[in-house]
């Protein structure tokens, strides 16, 4: 059985912990219901920004960290293209994935690895921004596409 701790995010966007042992999540307009094993419920107004369920984390950011100034929470597809490096291999390594993020600049960092990196940004008519990124000589494409 797969168990969640759930996390508020700050004004500063730090995490606070809400609590640990979720078993669901109910969201019905700017309320988020966090049900733990017990059957106890938490009731918090604000926005459900992720839900991870490798690292078994829910991040909920309350209304109010809203209001002061971090960005708001988006929903995206991401395209993420590995172009191959072998020589008789034309094909690219792609990965599609629907995402929220407040601020995707931040995760296109955790791709950005290496002791040689390259990255460079394009947004294209405001609802399509396109990251090309070079890491030690391994080339990937990474393109986000805003939903509405």
């Amino acid at each position: 059985m797969c168990l969640s701790t759930a996390w508020e995010i700050d004004e500063k966007g730090g995490r606070i912990k809400i609590r640990e042992h979720i078993s669901s999540v109910r969201v019905s307009g700017s309320t988020v219901t966090l049900t733990d094993l017990m059957g106890e419920e938490v009731v918090i107004t604000g926005i459900l920004q992720s839900i991870d369920l490798v690292k078994n984390d829910i991040l909920v950011m309350k209304t109010a960290a809203v209001t002061a100034g971090i960005p708001p929470v988006k929903r995206y597809e991401r395209i993420r293209e590995i172009f191959n490096r072998c020589e008789n291999n034309q094909m690219r390594d792609v990965d599609i994935a629907e995402i929220t993020s407040g601020d995707i600049d931040a995760e296109v960092k955790t791709f950005c690895v290496g002791e040689t990196v390259t990255c460079d940004k394009q947004t294209r008519d405001g609802r399509v921004t396109v990251f090309d990124i070079c890491t030690d000589g391994m080339n990937q494409r990474l393109t986000y596409t805003l939903i509405d």
